[in-house]
């Protein structure tokens, strides 16, 4: 039986997502969690997933290799800028983070960020490619708006995993390097029309919703 777990990053307040079947489970977006045991509660990772290369999103990546051996899939974009602390923003996460409303001091303090990191792929995905695990389809579709290497990820046609491509109500945001909100206005937000409004969106920040409700809640948007 399928499930979907979410776990909130304490410091970053990202999400990462593992979803379960049979025993069985891939993980995106992870972050460095030591009791990531407890959290898996048993079960066999498989590979991981990133909707993007930025720090809080890939945090966690170089931890779940060396404790389950399991690689990361991406695409071209995203592995090569994760292997870049500069482009996946790792050297400027902790200058962010202090100057963010309501971020405590003492949590970055406690929770130091390596501003030198990097990770990369062990196996590269294509700009548009299905991948088929445990009898179900996963589609990876790139989605440039927020970075260069955005792409979302499609759980059975029914779910995806949007990463910071639908954050409400500034969507996306596109004012860091590598964003483009022009890319996204032409390319990813016609196709997210063209798509079934029921499909359950889990991004990289907050609360899932309805596909249908994302033009509702973007800032700006056609009625």
């Amino acid at each position: 039986m399928t499930e979907l777990k979410r776990f909130v990053s304490p410091l970053l307040d990202q999400n990462m997502y593992v979803v379960c079947e049979s025993g069985h489970c891939i993980i995106i977006d992870p972050y460095d969690c030591p009791e990531s045991e407890k959290l898996l509660d048993g079960l066999q990772p498989d590979f991981m997933l990133v909707t993007h290369e930025h720090y809080d999103h890939i945090s966690g990546v170089n931890a779940f290799k060396s404790r389950y051996e399991i690689p990361l899939y991406a695409n071209s974009l995203c592995n090569k800028n994760m292997q870049n602390p500069r482009k996946n923003f790792a050297k400027y996460e902790d200058a962010y983070l202090r100057f963010q409303k309501g971020v405590v001091i003492e949590k970055i303090e406690m929770i130091p960020i390596d501003a030198q990191y990097t990770c990369r792929a062990e196996v590269i995905v294509e700009d548009e490619q299905t991948l088929e695990w445990m009898g179900h389809s996963l589609f990876i579709k790139m989605s440039p708006g927020h970075s260069a290497g955005s792409n979302l990820i499609f759980l059975d046609n029914t779910e995806v995993f949007s990463g910071d491509c639908m954050l409400p109500p500034d969507i996306p945001i596109a004012r860091f390097p590598g964003g483009d909100l022009q890319a996204f206005e032409e390319i990813t937000l016609p196709y997210l029309k063209s798509l079934d409004g029921n499909i359950k969106v889990y991004p990289g920040h907050y609360d899932n919703f309805r596909l249908k409700d994302f033009y509702l809640l973007r800032k700006g948007a056609d009625s």
